[in-house]
């Protein structure tokens, strides 16, 4: 004989059964200060006492929320975009919103697919690192029906959508000074896609800063189209062989392609540091164990997660607010990998 299923607690009932009306179940279960923290308690343990399960479709029928956030990277696995995740996820879900995690890798469809799933789940929010190629007008359908849209990382040029990222000129800016001041005149930029706004603002920084020291900026001189370890290591064993005089110091795109760079270097039996130096962008935790530590720029990815979810909160709760838009500001950790203080 099949077992019934008993029926559902409900907060109604969780509010006779404690004496309390129902929005003080309500806000006890969202962990609200509003009220007394023993009042909170008390409704907490009765609730896990009884297995009351909240019932999301209920819930989007009184509020008109479905409390769903979409969540997109286009490198879900990369150190600098896991650490976002974490910081997005620990925010989001505080507030006991549910998270939809897509790593589209620069998929417009896989990307498309994950937007279309959330309009089936009338999700109220997407914060996304857009697919290479992202226009406005593939994301005017989620917001037509009420989504709210977060950038983060990678902006879409012009655009009046919201968003937090790096000011990735500035990144590269402030990498390819530390090693012009160090007194090298060979420097080259390794890694990035062109045509995403992270890469190209980070190449627009280091032609600054080569101009700004009275040098000037070679078709050579950027080594583009990847971003992570292995490519870099097979890319910096290829301009060994194919170049005569091959830079003295190398600006990387990010930490994974800096390690590249710095493992591919050691095979060729040089020193990084004494014979090349090398800085990264991101100061990932590996950036301080690596051999040698490596030069790094800080790039905020917690910041970028948690003020993201403000934002996004920010605009469902006004919609017609004017675009907030947030770009970072950089610093730099300076360690053995480009030489300062042993050349």
């Amino acid at each position: 004989m099949t077992q019934r299923k008993s029926p559902p607690v409900t907060q109604r009932a969780i509010a006779e059964a404690l004496g309390v009306s129902v929005a003080t179940v309500s806000l006890a279960l969202r962990d609200s200060p509003l009220i007394r923290a023993e009042t909170r308690e008390r409704v907490q343990r009765h609730v896990r006492e009884v297995g009351y399960v909240r019932n999301r479709a209920a819930t989007a029928l009184r509020t008109g929320r479905t409390r769903i956030i979409g969540v997109a990277f286009h490198d879900i696995v990369h150190p600098f975009l896991a650490e976002m995740l974490s910081a997005t996820e620990a925010r989001l879900s505080e507030a006991g919103e549910a998270i939809f995690v897509n790593s589209h890798d620069d998929d417009m469809a896989r990307q498309a697919r994950f937007i279309d799933s959330l309009l089936q789940h009338d999700a109220d929010g997407l914060i996304l690192s857009p697919a290479l190629g992202t226009r406005e007008a593939d994301l005017e359908a989620f917001r037509a029906q009420g989504g709210a849209v977060v950038l983060i990382v990678r902006s879409i040029p012009g655009t009046t959508l919201d968003h937090v990222v790096n000011d990735d000129a500035a990144c590269m800016r402030l990498a390819t000074r530390h090693l012009l001041g160090l007194g090298h005149e060979r420097v080259l930029m390794l890694g990035g896609k062109p045509g995403t706004t992270t890469a190209d603002g980070r190449y627009r920084g280091f032609c600054e800063a080569v101009r700004e020291a009275g040098g000037a900026v070679g078709a050579d001189d950027w080594i583009a189209g990847f971003s992570k370890r292995l490519e870099a290591h097979s890319a910096v064993k290829a301009l060994w062989a194919e170049r005569s005089d091959p830079p003295t110091a190398i600006a990387c795109f990010n930490d994974l392609v800096a390690f590249g760079a710095m493992s591919a270097l050691a095979d060729l039996g040089l020193e990084v540091g004494r014979d090349v130096a090398v800085v990264g962008i991101d100061d990932t935790d590996e950036a301080q164990v690596s051999f040698p530590p490596l030069t790094t720029v800080t790039n905020n990815a917690r910041a970028i997660g948690e003020q993201a979810v403000e934002i996004l909160r920010a605009r469902l709760a006004d919609p017609d607010a004017p675009p907030m838009q947030v770009s970072l500001q950089p610093e730099i950790s300076v360690r053995r990998s480009c030489g300062a203080g042993a050349r």
